[in-house]
């Protein structure tokens, strides 16, 4: 319910700011500056209104360390493959994910995001639920179930 209520009023605000842009004659360019395929179904829930939207550039070898997340991310990965390895994962399994292809996280999951690769990852990050200037990311502790 409160996914919809996020995208309806997103949609809201993009078809008022393209009628007021187009009633003064003006024409609206739009890039689309990622897309993926996430797997379905999945739930986002967020408490409040505000969304932010990151580009984070991952350097081969660098990670982003055990954290999670203070609100509900959507990642889409551009180019290069991050490789997730989620803490409830009592295998802590890496799963990869390349080019156009991405995925949700809930808030407060524990996770670690990293680029095992030989060049640079770069992932498009909306935060659903994010309110504006709060750091998006906590640190956490290293689980039990993965050695690093």
């Amino acid at each position: 319910m409160k996914r919809r209520f996020i995208i309806a009023t997103l949609l809201g605000a993009l078809t008022i700011t393209t009628v007021a842009v187009a009633a003064r004659g003006h024409k609206i360019s739009e890039k689309v500056l990622g897309a993926a395929s996430i797997a379905a179904p999945f739930t986002i829930q967020a408490d409040q209104p505000d969304v932010v939207v990151a580009r984070a550039v991952v350097p081969p070898g660098a990670s982003f360390g055990w954290h999670s997340h203070r609100s509900a991310v959507v990642a889409v990965v551009r180019s290069g493959t991050l490789t997730l390895y989620d803490s409830a994962d009592q295998s802590c399994t890496p799963h990869r994910y390349k080019a156009g292809q991405g995925f949700v996280e809930q808030a407060n999951h524990v996770h670690l995001a990293r680029n095992e690769g030989r060049r640079s990852v770069v992932v498009l990050v909306t935060y659903l639920g994010l309110p504006h200037g709060v750091k998006p990311d906590v640190p956490a502790a290293s689980p039990d179930n993965c050695p690093f």
